[in-house]
């Protein structure tokens, strides 16, 4: 363990992090309290489960739509202009919902359109969170942003339950649209160090470069494989299986809703280890936690107790941050400066395709061979997959031995600043 503070100076007293990770925070909870927003004026208006289902499938498809785009033009505009676009394009889709009109089409439309604008603002946000980091407080801000998503997704699903339910679904979308709009605000003064990009191609070439980055090193790819596989086999069936589970094996709802929780609690907890660890193999000490997810369809398919689910969605919420942590950090230091947005936006796109195809296979699958023997084969894919990644070259470190297309990323990267 080593202190987050370096040669590099406190990270408390970057400036440009401080306003980027707060108006992060902001854009957080506007979307972890938009979907509570939907679904109860979804239900109120008479909608049942099928139709939330319907309606929150508009955000996957939109992502897989345009992930890529939004990681194209995040590496061809700055950042922040990007990140205040997407935000100001979301406080006018919360703004609709004001208007109390709760049909089915226009409540899936507006959640496609977030979906779009998110695809556009992850990308943005993870490429500047790069730039406006040294090396050295790399790992501090992104254990920050860790620790800000696992917030939200404890805090965020009630405080939105408690606005919609104690006033009303217009209530709901005009916090969602104040948080987007603070989020918007924060990043206005931001003055974001300028990263040149390479000479203009078409988007298809372009996005062809990003791919190429993620193709050069194995372990990017590697990873990136693990990751949509885990999602499809693994993480996917937990979540659909969890409230069955809670429901006939312990009677309520209430194993549901805790084991949810701590798993959040475990990802703050790998999140505030990520500011103070330095392993000396980070790929080996990710790929281990990203491993862990596997002990919960192990527990889902022996629930011998609510605390032994509970202690596996803790150990799986902390091993997830591990992993989050050192790869964000670890793809800073290797992919280009210039072509960062793009590949993440390539690891996003993986994750999203195979998880709705997750979601949905669960069920049929679950009916031809078996809750247990699904569940079982989930928790040997969670372990047996992001570990089949160790043998790769370069994994261990999450390291590479290429060099950079197009020339030395450091000589394209300017150290002057962009005015706001």
């Amino acid at each position: 363990m080593v202190p987050a503070r370096s040669a590099d100076g406190s990270l408390g007293r970057n400036r440009e992090f401080r306003l980027l990770w707060l108006s992060f925070t902001m854009s957080v909870a506007g979307d972890q309290i938009f979907p509570v927003t939907i679904t109860i004026a979804a239900l109120d208006a008479g909608g049942t489960a099928s139709t939330v289902g319907a309606i929150f499938t508009c955000r996957w498809v939109a992502i897989i739509v345009f992930a890529l785009l939004g990681g194209l033009w995040a590496d061809r505009l700055p950042r922040r202009t990007v990140m205040v676009a997407s935000l100001g394009f979301q406080c006018c889709v919360a703004a609709v919902g004001l208007s109390g009109d709760t049909s089915t089409w226009l409540l899936g439309l507006l959640v496609f359109l977030v979906g779009a604008a998110e695809a556009f603002h992850r990308p943005a946000y993870q490429a500047c969170l790069s730039s406006v980091l040294t090396p050295g407080q790399r790992p501090a801000g992104a254990a920050l942003t860790a620790v800000s998503w696992r917030l939200g997704a404890v805090i965020g699903p009630g405080l939105g339950a408690y606005v919609v339910t104690a006033w009303s679904a217009g209530i709901g979308f005009f916090a969602v649209l104040t948080a987007y709009l603070l989020g918007l605000v924060l990043l206005l003064p931001l003055r974001e160090p300028v990263v040149r990009p390479g000479p203009r191609a078409s988007a298809v070439r372009e996005i062809g470069d990003g791919l190429a980055e993620v193709s050069r090193r194995r372990w990017v790819l590697g990873v990136i494989i693990a990751v949509a596989l885990q999602q499809m086999l693994t993480i996917a069936p937990a979540q659909v299986l969890l409230p069955l589970v809670s429901r006939e094996t312990f009677g309520g709802d209430a194993v549901y809703g805790t084991a949810l929780a701590l798993l959040s609690v475990g990802g703050l907890a790998g999140g505030l280890i990520g500011m103070r660890w330095r392993p000396g193999r980070p790929g080996l000490a990710a790929i281990t936690g990203l491993a862990l997810y596997g002990v919960v369809p192990l527990a889902l398919a022996w629930p011998v107790s609510p605390e032994f689910v509970y202690a596996c969605y803790i150990a799986a919420g902390l091993g997830l941050e591990i992993f989050a942590v050192q790869w964000v950090v670890n793809l800073q230091r290797e992919i280009p400066p210039e072509r960062l947005a793009r590949v993440t936006s390539v690891d996003w796109l993986a994750a999203s395709v195979m998880t709705p195809l997750g979601l949905t296979l669960t069920g049929p699958a679950g009916a031809a061979i078996g809750r247990s023997t699904l569940l079982l084969i989930g928790a040997v894919a969670g372990f047996a997959v992001p570990m089949a990644t160790v043998f790769l070259r370069g994994m261990s470190r999450f390291q590479s031995d290429v060099a950079p297309l197009g020339g030395d990323p450091t000589a394209e990267a300017a150290s002057s600043l962009r005015t706001p």
